[in-house]
C-alpha cells in the first residue's frame, strides 16, 4: 500500500516490558513452550530466521482490544464514521470470523485514509470494515496466546499503500517499480493481464544470501498450481535470476528440509488464501490460525529448535480500518498499519513494541544478522526489528 500521507504519525521508541498484561476472555490456550537459550542470548545463535506472510488484515481488526496494545478507542482517529448510508459508525465486535473479501487496491486504500484522517473506511467498504476481533471468537485466543508469550509490534505499518506484490517486494528487495499498483510478474505460470514488462534485475535479499555462500527459500502453498496458486504473492517470480530457481519451493518440501538438519538460513512462507487469514465467503479467519499454529510448533519440534525466529506480518490492511495515520516515508507510503510478531526462543517475552517498523524492517534485521549490507537507501530508512529480541 502506498502513496504520500498528509499526517506523520511520532515514532514511539519508548521499550514496555510485559505490555501485554492479563488477558481477556475465555479458553485461553498456553502455546507450546520454545526452547529457552541461555541467560544472555546472543544474535550469533540465531542461525535460521522465518519470515511468515499472513494476509489482509489491519492491526486495530485482529489486536485492537488485546491488553496494552495501541488500539482504537474514543476520540481516535476514525473511531466515529459516516457510512454511505448516512449513519454513524464505530468499531464493533464482529459476530463471527468469517468475513468477506473488501476492497483493498491502492486507490481504494488512498480514499479510506483520506489524507490520514482515516474516516472514509465505512463509506468505501462499509459498517463491516469498522470489525474487530477479540480473544472470545473461534482461534482468536490461539493467535493471542502466541503474542502473549512472545512479541507482537503495535508500530508496524506495510511499506506501500497497496496491495500484492507491492510489500512482498518491499520485503525482499526495498522497492517496488510499479508505484504501489497491484499486478503480476512478467515470468509464468499462472499470470494474468496486467503483468510487468520485463523481469527485475535489481538486487534482492536472495542475491545477498548466495554472496555470502548462505541458503534461502520461498516455500508457497501450491506453488505453480495455477487455480491454486496466487502469482503476485511470490515476488522471485518477478526476478530474471530467481523465477525458475530451485530456491522456490512446494510446501510439500518443508517437512523434509525441516528435519534435514540443512534448512535455509533465510526462509519465506506464504500459505494458500485459505490458511493466509485472507478474508474469503465461506473461510473463517480461523482456519488460518490453526495452520500459523500447526507450522509455529513443527518449527518447535524441528532440529532447529533453539535456533530459530519466525517473524509473522500480514501483507496489507485488507481494507479493515485502522486508526493509526501512517507515517510519511516516501510516495509510497507507509501504508495502514499491520501486526507483526515474533515468535523465537530470543524473542521477548510477554512484550509490546512500539518502534516504528514496515515490511523493510524485517529485510534490515535479516540483513544486520547475516551481515549483508543495504539495497538501497530505501533499505537505510527503516528501522528494524532488533527491539523484538533479547540481544
Amino acid at each position: 500500500m502506498r502513496q504520500t500521507i498528509g499526517f506523520v504519525f511520532a515514532v514511539v521508541m519508548a521499550i514496555v516490558a510485559a505490555g501485554c498484561g492479563g488477558m481477556t476472555g475465555t479458553n485461553t490456550p498456553s502455546p507450546t513452550p520454545a526452547p529457552t537459550p541461555g541467560a544472555t542470548p546472543s544474535a550469533s545463535s540465531l542461525t535460521h530466521i522465518i519470515v511468515v506472510v499472513m494476509q489482509n488484515r489491519s492491526f486495530d481488526n485482529l489486536f485492537s482490544k488485546f491488553p496494552g496494545a495501541a488500539g482504537a478507542a474514543p476520540g481516535s482517529p476514525g473511531f466515529t464514521q459516516v457510512d454511505a448510508k448516512g449513519a454513524t459508525v464505530s468499531p464493533t465486535l464482529l459476530p463471527n470470523v468469517t468475513q468477506d473479501d473488501l476492497p483493498h487496491l491502492r486507490g481504494n486504500l488512498l480514499k479510506m485514509v483520506n489524507g490520514g484522517l482515516m474516516d472514509k473506511f465505512a463509506f468505501f467498504n462499509g459498517d463491516v470494515s469498522m470489525g474487530f476481533y477479540d480473544n472470545t471468537l473461534p482461534g482468536m485466543s490461539t493467535l493471542w496466546g502466541w503474542a502473549q508469550q512472545f512479541a507482537l509490534a503495535d508500530n508496524f505499518f506495510a511499506s506501500a499503500i497497496g496491495d500484492a506484490p507491492s510489500n512482498q517486494l518491499y520485503l525482499v528487495a526495498a522497492q517496488d517499480p510499479n508505484g504501489g499498483f497491484s499486478f503480476q510478474p512478467f515470468f509464468g505460470p499462472c499470470t494474468t493481464p496486467p503483468t510487468a514488462s520485463a523481469g527485475y534485475t535489481f538486487p534482492h535479499v536472495g542475491d545477498q544470501l548466495q554472496s555470502k555462500g548462505l541458503t534461502w527459500a520461498w516455500y508457497h502453498e501450491n506453488l505453480f498450481k495455477c487455480g491454486e496458486y496466487v502469482p503476485q504473492e511470490n515476488p522471485f517470480q518477478f526476478f530474471t535470476d530467481a523465477h525458475a530457481a530451485p530456491n522456490l519451493k512446494d510446501f510439500n518440501q518443508l517437512t523434509a528440509d525441516l528435519t534435514s538438519g540443512n534448512f535455509p538460513s533465510v526462509a519465506f512462507m506464504q500459505p494458500a488464501p485459505r490458511n493466509s487469514m485472507h478474508p474469503n465467503t465461506g473461510v473463517p479467519a480461523s482456519d488460518g490460525i490453526t495452520w500459523l499454529d500447526g507450522f509455529i510448533k513443527q518449527v518447535q519440534a524441528s532440529p532447529i529448535a533453539n535456533n530459530y525466529a519466525i517473524v509473522v506480518i500480514w501483507d496489507s490492511s485488507g481494507g479493515w480500518y485502522d486508526h493509526v495515520p501512517p507515517p510519511v516515508m516516501d510516495a509510497e507510503g507507509l501504508g495502514p498499519r499491520v501486526p507483526m510478531m515474533v515468535i523465537s526462543p530470543f524473542a521477548k517475552k510477554n512484550y509490546i513494541s512500539h518502534v516504528q517498523m514496515d515490511d523493510v524492517s524485517v529485510l534490515k534485521f535479516i540483513q544486520k544478522i547475516f551481515n549483508l549490507g543495504s539495497l538501497n537507501p530505501r533499505n537505510d530508512a527503516s528501522n528494524d526489528i532488533s527491539d523484538m529480541f533479547q540481544f
